[in-house]
């Protein structure tokens, strides 16, 4: 089914509106509740990035009413999109969507629009409850002093009136039920009893039996409050008492005839998603078919970040082994989860599929597929390419045939050339490409964010930290298209099944697990094995694993990622300490020469800058990576010892440094020169 062709155009939001029966958690876009609420089927906004929920009376909203708090004239649907609100003339609420009158100062946002004149039936009051439009005076005093029955404090505004018992409401307060008993749609035959936590006795259940929810004591309001049942130990919280779920869902899209709600606690299989659920199933008679509630509705088809591909559900995946592409565990074939028609073999777990962090939100179904993204380069010859990121033509250079300076770095990952086997070079400047680089795709998946990034360039005068190794880089960058996320190249490359040469007898999985710290530098960790106890931060995941150092050796310097049963001591060649055999080290394989990660690297906060780069750090003071590879190594202003990484920076104070150039070994040391006085 095309859902463009579902989808309505309203003039409380910029882009069109789906409907959808799902059960979502959240803040209705009309009516803006004060806290999130469930809404049950309704609206929502399919664009990209732009996750707006709303109730099917919202979105259908009238452009003109007429309401019995304003007999005299007709109120007109408004929209505001700044500052300052309008004010309720009911609540006093501030609104963004409501109603007003265009001849008085009259003005309702949508919950007050709906609210009856005479509310029959409430759970705060077993009389009908008459709305006062105006507060009421009495005597040469002003206001009468009007208290809530409910939450017993004075009334100033609205309210609801019972005049059998001569008591009042608020507005918001007409609709709770206290103290009193009250029905509920899940539970028929007997009333509820509205409790506090600390009130509930002792065998009553610590979760609403609807949503799940649990009542906590050390939790703010409504946790500490339920409704429950003696009878049939049946208890609800708040948010469900008020707003029950439908007893009854009609939903094409996930089953052919209406599912029921079994509002009690069963053990049963979701015939959507495949795991277990233990309460309040939605279930088809005439099918045995059961179904969590959260399932309701699943999206057909969608885009993940796990895959290249779109994926599409299904009720029945077939009887084959089937490992989830997201938590690589087992999916079973006999119940729903997503594939791909391109790659028969890929399946995802429904649960893992919809999480939001996995998928962009957007639902496909119907629309055409994408066109493949342009290559970053144009061919010109088979040797000669032009790129994107550049205004000349580059042309492909085999290594092995130039003897290349330590200085000359790829512009895209800014690691040394001689880390790749070729690289692009331009013949009217020194823009100098790797060949691995110059494929990296425009447009990429990453497991780290859901929705997609694009291929850019940072000038060398913009400071940018990458959202996963957390280090500031220039060069090329992943930029999400809707967030201010960006990753450096070498962290967006990444994809799943990761093997790194220290741990090759098992594959690395992408981890938000907070007990998981780096094997190496123990810091915390994203990426882990999930066969073992091991994991790496992006930062040494993503050490390049060649270097040329040739103040230390002619030869190149590779990445050892430690040695056992080692006799003796290793030491650094720069720093003259001792080096930990058993953590990772640069060794040359020629001549044994080690060096610490660090001294061949250089000072991770800048060692993936550009030399040549520069940034503001106080007024006439800019900060600029160098090269320090001469024979002369200058002294750092800071701590007074000679520079020994192979980037360092040069502190430019213009106007002010009179030749003098002053440099800075580190950025720990670069955070001492914020006094003034010290350059």
């Amino acid at each position: 089914m095309d859902l463009g062709s579902k989808q309505i155009k309203i003039p409380l939001h910029e882009h069109p509106l789906l409907p959808v029966t799902r059960f979502a958690f959240g803040r209705c876009q009309g009516c803006l509740p004060s806290t999130n609420d469930y809404i049950y089927g309704g609206y929502r906004c399919n664009e990209l990035g732009c996750e707006a929920m709303f109730h099917k009376e919202c979105a259908e909203s009238l452009p003109e009413i007429n309401h019995y708090s304003h007999p005299d004239h007709p109120l007109k649907l408004i929209l505001q999109d700044s500052k300052p609100f309008s004010t309720c003339s009911f609540c006093r609420d501030k609104f963004k969507v409501g109603y007003c009158c265009s001849v008085c100062d009259f003005h309702l946002d949508l919950r007050c629009a709906w609210r009856p004149s005479i509310l029959e039936k409430s759970n705060a009051h077993e009389h009908p409850l008459e709305f006062l439009r105006q507060p009421q005076f009495i005597g040469v005093s002003g206001i009468r002093s009007d208290f809530c029955k409910v939450c017993d404090s004075m009334i100033f505004g609205h309210r609801y009136k019972c005049h059998q018992c001569d008591f009042a409401f608020h507005l918001e307060c007409a609709d709770a039920a206290p103290e009193a008993e009250a029905y509920h749609t899940s539970h028929p035959q007997h009333p509820l009893k509205f409790l506090t936590c600390k009130a509930a006795p002792d065998y009553a259940y610590k979760n609403c039996l609807l949503c799940g929810t649990q009542f906590d004591d050390d939790q703010r309001l409504p946790r500490l409050r339920l409704h429950h049942c003696d009878v049939c130990n049946f208890s609800l919280c708040e948010i469900c008492m008020q707003n029950p779920p439908p007893v009854s869902v009609v939903s094409l899209t996930t089953h052919e005839h209406n599912i029921h709600l079994v509002p009690r606690r069963i053990e049963f299989t979701c015939n959507a998603c495949g795991t277990l659920g233990n309460q309040s199933p939605y279930f088809c008679l005439q099918c045995n078919f059961m179904i969590h509630r959260e399932c309701i509705d699943l999206p057909r088809v969608i885009n993940i970040n796990r895959h290249d591909h779109r994926v599409s559900y299904t009720p029945r995946l077939g009887h084959e082994e089937w490992k989830c592409g997201v938590c690589r565990q087992k999916v079973d074939g006999f119940y729903g989860a997503y594939s791909c028609s391109k790659c028969p073999s890929f399946a995802v777990h429904s649960r893992c599929a919809t999480s939001k962090d996995v998928w962009d939100m957007v639902e496909l179904e119907g629309t055409p597929e994408e066109p493949e993204e342009p290559a970053p380069f144009e061919i010109i010859d088979d040797n000669t390419i032009k790129h994107f990121s550049h205004d000349h033509n580059l042309q492909i250079i085999n290594k092995d045939e130039l003897i290349l300076h330590e200085n000359i770095v790829c512009a895209a990952c800014i690691f040394q050339v001689c880390s790749e086997p070729s690289f692009y070079s331009c013949n009217k400047c020194d823009f100098v490409l790797h060949e691995k680089c110059a494929n990296l795709p425009r447009k990429k998946r990453h497991v780290c964010h859901n929705q997609r990034f694009t291929l850019g360039t940072v000038s060398h005068l913009t400071l940018v930290r990458c959202g996963l190794c957390l280090q500031r880089f220039t060069g090329f960058v992943y930029r999400s298209n809707t967030t201010r996320m960006v990753l450096d190249v070498r962290c967006g490359s990444f994809s799943e099944p990761f093997v790194h040469k220290s741990h090759p007898h098992h594959a690395l999985y992408y981890t938000k697990d907070p007990s998981k710290y780096c094997s190496e530098c123990g810091k915390r960790a994203r990426l882990s094995c999930g066969e073992c106890n091991f994991s790496l931060d992006f930062e040494c995941a993503f050490l390049p694993e060649k270097v040329m150092n040739h103040r230390y050796d002619d030869h190149p310097l590779f990445l050892s990622c430690g040695e056992s049963n080692v006799d003796g001591k290793y030491w650094c060649e720069a720093c003259e300490t001792e080096v930990n055999p058993n953590k990772w080290f640069y060794t040359c394989n020629d001549c044994g020469v080690v060096l610490h990660i660090s001294c061949v690297v250089g000072d991770r906060e800048f060692s993936y800058m550009m030399p040549g780069s520069s940034w503001p750090i106080a007024r006439f003071v800019h900060a600029q990576v160098v090269s320090n590879t001469s024979i002369c190594r200058p002294f750092c202003r800071v701590c007074k010892t000679r520079c020994k990484l192979p980037s360092i920076i040069k502190i430019n104070k213009i106007n002010y440094t009179h030749g003098v150039d002053v440099y800075i070994c580190s950025f720990r040391c670069l955070v001492g020169v914020s006094d003034y006085w010290m350059l």
